[in-house]
């Protein structure tokens, strides 16, 4: 039979109405009762008041959410893991976290994430064609080493630093002379560097009164790239906020112990292609908007 895993992608595919059709929608609606307060967003709202991050979390949730009730009732899912953000969907799908907490969390996550990132002027940058272990080499041979940040690591081909915007535009240039290519994030701020770290703090007070169940399939934590075991969840999504996302690590895992086929569950399909680069056996399915996933 077919093992089937689910990933949730994170900020940077997101679209202006993103959730329009989920939010009247019979099946779903009763998810967006919870995040009212962002309608204005999902429907008048331009793609830049969409994008700030504590408008974007919680809608981007709601969204994948809402995914989750057009999943096939006969697919077999035994693995889940998400991208940054979308690691709160797959928490909810793993049976650890109602689906309530969840966006409750995201709204607090998302606003400490955006007031810290305001005191800084910052930027991320994907680097292509290189591993960690390479970016760190760069890293290292740069002038001012100590100012950039890994803060994901996608794929042994696409690693994601953060820093001051001057520094990663010069970390750009220098780049540039090397002939490597890199493209700037359309994230607003170093998210999962220690420049988060004071917002990763505040937010594990936050957490002292969610109850967290054990997960009920198989739950890849972003920050040890591994399989849930038993670790302090609340310390878990705390320091996540301040330490690299390692997605690479959660996917090679999950198909390592046997996972054939994997859903996308978007806005985008960012995932999903890096699952089709690197593990060319795995069937990949992408939902990457809600005309996809209602369809399915």
């Amino acid at each position: 039979m077919t093992k089937t895993g689910v990933v949730f992608g994170g900020q940077g595919s997101q679209y202006e109405n993103m959730g329009k059709v989920f939010l009247n929608h019979p099946k779903t609606k009763y998810i967006y009762e919870k995040i009212s307060e962002y309608e204005k967003f999902i429907l008048n709202g331009n793609l830049e008041e969409l994008s700030r991050t504590k408008n974007l979390q919680p809608i981007m949730l709601a969204f994948q959410i809402a995914a989750l009730e057009f999943l096939k009732k006969d697919e077999n899912i035994v693995a889940t893991c998400g991208l940054s953000l979308g690691e709160y969907a797959s928490l909810v799908l793993a049976g650890s976290l109602s689906y309530k907490d969840a966006l409750f969390l995201v709204k607090i996550r998302g606003s400490l994430m955006q007031n810290e990132s305001q005191k800084y002027d910052t930027k991320m940058l994907a680097i292509l064609n290189k591993n960690e272990n390479g970016v760190k080499e760069l890293i290292a041979n740069f002038s001012c080493p100590d100012e950039i940040h890994i803060s994901n690591i996608n794929s042994p081909k696409q690693v994601v630093v953060a820093g001051d915007s001057g520094k990663i535009s010069l970390f750009k240039e220098f780049l540039n002379d090397k002939k490597i290519r890199s493209i700037e994030m359309k994230v607003s701020g170093a998210f999962h560097t220690n420049y988060m770290e004071n917002a990763g703090k505040k937010y594990f007070e936050e957490l002292k009164e969610i109850k967290f169940e054990k997960p009920k399939i198989d739950y890849y934590l972003n920050l040890t790239g591994k399989k849930y075991n038993g670790e302090n969840l609340r310390i878990v999504l705390s320091k996540h906020i301040y330490n690299p996302v390692r997605l690479f690590d959660d996917i090679k895992n999950m198909i390592d112990s046997g996972v054939d086929k994997i859903i996308e569950i978007g806005p985008g399909d960012v995932i999903s292609k890096i699952i089709r680069k690197n593990f060319k056996e795995v069937q990949v399915i992408s939902l990457k908007n809600e005309e996809e996933i209602i369809k399915r």
